[in-house]
């Protein structure tokens, strides 16, 4: 009986906390459970220019896939533009100095403009830092170093939306 008591204190203890969540002024980022709040349009409604190199373009296809989850905006009212940029840095360095362990960087630098006044409203950077183990066998490292770059790039890509969507929320709790 006293495991029943327990797990029904420990209930009520957990709709008490949710239910002042909800009188603390807490409203979720991207709007309702459907995703169709102020925050959610505004991101679909950005159109992601070309960026260079194959890492641009996996970059820009997880952009699409996070800001323009029903297609491209037929009439954008923003464009983001990025400009990626990638390190390597050998780590673990044995007796014979081979390296065992590699650091990618990836760093994108983006920019946000609004269409119709035709102003900057937003520049920020992210960057994400993964590790791979360099091999003996070549082709395993090429492989592992692949795997860690698409990793960072969709992490990455995930940073932009986030830093975005807190950008649209504080706009939009600052506008009368």
């Amino acid at each position: 009986m006293s495991r029943r008591r327990a797990l029904l204190g420990g209930i009520g203890a957990l709709l008490l906390a949710c239910g002042g969540l909800a009188g603390c002024g807490f409203q979720p980022l991207y709007g309702d459970l459907g995703g169709y709040g102020p925050v959610a349009q505004q991101l679909a409604a950005i159109d992601i220019g070309v960026i260079a190199e194959r890492e641009g373009q996996l970059m820009r296809t997880n952009l699409i896939e996070r800001l323009n989850p029903n297609g491209r905006p037929a009439d954008p009212a923003y464009t983001l533009d990025v400009t990626l940029t990638e390190t390597q840095r050998n780590l673990g360095v044995r007796e014979d100095d081979t390296s065992t362990r590699g650091n990618l960087t990836i760093e994108a630098a983006f920019v946000l403009t609004d269409l119709a006044r035709g102003e900057t409203v937003y520049r920020d950077t992210a960057r994400t830092i993964t590790s791979y183990n360099i091999l003996d066998d070549q082709f395993a490292t090429l492989i592992a170093e692949r795997d860690a770059r698409d990793r960072a790039i969709r992490a990455t890509s995930e940073q932009i939306r986030t830093q975005l969507a807190l950008h649209f929320a504080q706009e939009n709790t600052a506008a009368p």
